[in-house]
């Protein structure tokens, strides 16, 4: 069962999908208590890892947006401006090219959107499925492989495929008028 979680100022909504998401959040704040993060203080050798088609919830994806937009001007206009599809690193010779994640900054080689990375971000490293890079991890909580199915459990998609479906989604109520009616267009 897949749940949708409602946009966070949206009214209304599926209160017990939204206490399971509340919950989640408690248990990621607790597993991410337990990891070895002072090991990673500095590397970014999981940045290679940042490519793009990875899935994130509604709530990350609005999360991650609310964060960019308090970047100076100059800085997003900086970061939106950068290649992303790029040769694979290592494979240069072989022409296969990687695209990295919208909100790397391929400059300074570092997550834009670090304080509200998706989950998956701050498992990179840190889980036997997506181990530390340079091998320098060597535990992982116990109880990570029931935390990702209990993140599968929510609606996740692309960044591209949310951008989409927000648009879509707002392209809907410019076409209800105040009153509620649906305009001549979509009938």
């Amino acid at each position: 069962m897949i749940l949708t979680l409602p946009l966070a100022d949206a009214s209304g909504g599926d209160a017990e999908t939204l206490e399971r998401w509340r919950r989640f959040l408690k248990h990621r704040d607790d597993l991410s208590s337990r990891m070895d993060l002072q090991t990673c203080n500095g590397c970014d050798y999981c940045g290679s890892r940042c490519t793009d088609g990875f899935l994130v919830t509604r709530e990350e994806y609005e999360a991650a947006r609310t964060f960019f937009a308090t970047l100076p001007i100059e800085e997003a206009k900086r970061l939106s401006g950068e290649a992303r599809t790029l040769p694979w690193p290592g494979a240069e010779e072989t022409g296969a090219p990687v695209t990295y994640c919208r909100y790397r900054d391929m400059e300074r080689g570092r997550c834009v959107i670090y304080p509200v990375r998706p989950t998956i971000c701050r498992l990179f490293g840190q889980t036997s499925w997506l181990p530390c890079p340079i091998g320098a991890i060597d535990y992982f909580p116990e109880d990570a492989a029931t935390f990702w199915n209990d993140y599968r459990r929510f609606e996740r998609h692309t960044w591209s495929e949310w951008d989409i479906l927000m648009r879509n989604k707002s392209f809907e109520n410019d076409n209800v008028s105040k009153e509620g009616i649906v305009s001549p267009q979509d009938e």
